[in-house]
């Protein structure tokens, strides 16, 4: 009991912290970076903007990656953002879901999924990140795309759902 207790005063703590202080335009991107470092969030980026919002703390930022405004990751499972990323703002990268349940509860059994998104990509405005998906190295996803499935590296995927437009 009194560790549960610990458990979830440490993730009040941490959402308090990341969620709720570093979310303020109040406060600059490095006293936002060393908010983050204090919560114990791992980020060797100093480039996120006011608005963001962090679920869960499986979450790994490499350096000289940019999350433009209010971009939400949704980390119950591991989120890897690697080196040289831009993701603008209102981006979703969610790593749950649900199966599709019986009649009486169509949103069934909880699922979730780790994501990669690859060194030097461009995730587009109001893009999303679906469970499980791998993003190559190299990759745009333009603004507005829902990926589904893995994208290979250096290439442009667009539309609902996201499919390859060409090779870059």
């Amino acid at each position: 009991m009194i560790k549960r207790l610990k458990a979830s005063l440490s993730l009040i703590t941490w959402n308090l912290l990341v969620n709720l202080v570093g979310k303020s335009i109040l406060v600059t991107n490095k006293q936002r970076y060393s908010l983050y470092r204090i919560a114990g969030m791992r980020t060797a980026s100093s480039n996120i903007r006011s608005g963001c919002t962090f679920r869960g703390k499986s979450i790994f930022i490499e350096r000289g990656v940019f999350l433009n405004h209010n971009v939400f990751i949704d980390a119950w499972e591991s989120v890897t953002i690697k080196e040289n990323t831009s993701i603008a703002f209102d981006v979703l990268i969610c790593t749950s879901s649900h199966r599709i349940g019986t009649l009486q509860k169509r949103a069934g059994e909880s699922k979730r999924k780790p994501i990669i998104i690859g060194k030097g990509c461009w995730i587009g405005a109001r893009a999303i990140i679906l469970p499980g998906v791998n993003i190559g190295d190299g990759c745009v996803i333009a603004a507005g795309a829902v990926v589904i499935e893995d994208c290979k590296p250096n290439t442009l995927y667009a539309g609902v759902p996201a499919k390859e437009i060409k090779q870059l």
